[in-house]
């Protein structure tokens, strides 16, 4: 396989992956997730930290239908780890210049996964919420990301109720 010059990390931050830049939340304890208390709706804010990342180029040489970029970050909150993510995002169009990706926030209480479209080389995506393991088995809600840096994202969690 060939390797191709990076097409941005998405957070998962996704991906790529990119959210609010607003002050982040209260640290979290090592055995609880960092999020606010009360309201119908849960907020995360996260620091995306990629620590590992690849560009695959699986069709014609350079930017093609097919390539991936798969990537593992590091989570924090006011400076604490607080988990990791992981994504992979696949190119499905030069045209319109999308690429379809899927992520997985590890948090200490349980695992969130995402979907959906983000451009190439983001600034800024939203994902959706697909569902969660432990205390986060029935989540819904999306993700918003914010490319700040390279390889440094800020992640705002939605999660409903």
């Amino acid at each position: 396989m060939r390797r191709f010059k990076a097409m941005g990390p998405v957070a998962v931050t996704a991906l790529a992956a990119v959210l609010a830049c607003a002050p982040l939340a209260q640290a979290a304890s090592p055995d609880r997730d960092p999020s606010p208390r009360g309201g119908a709706e849960k907020v995360i804010k996260l620091d995306d930290f990629v620590k590992e990342f690849s560009s695959i180029d699986v069709g014609a040489p350079g930017l093609s239908r097919g390539d991936e970029t798969v990537g593992f970050s590091k989570l924090s909150q006011n400076g604490q780890s607080v988990g990791t993510g992981g994504f992979v995002c696949t190119v499905v169009s030069l045209k319109k210049q999308l690429q379809q990706c899927e992520s997985t926030l590890r948090l200490t209480r349980g695992d969130i996964t995402l979907q959906g479209f983000a451009h190439i080389n983001p600034t800024k995506f939203t994902l959706a919420i697909t569902g969660g393991t432990g205390a986060y088995r029935e989540a819904r809600g999306y993700m918003d990301g914010t490319n700040v840096a390279e390889g440094h994202n800020k992640l705002t969690v939605h999660l409903s109720k």
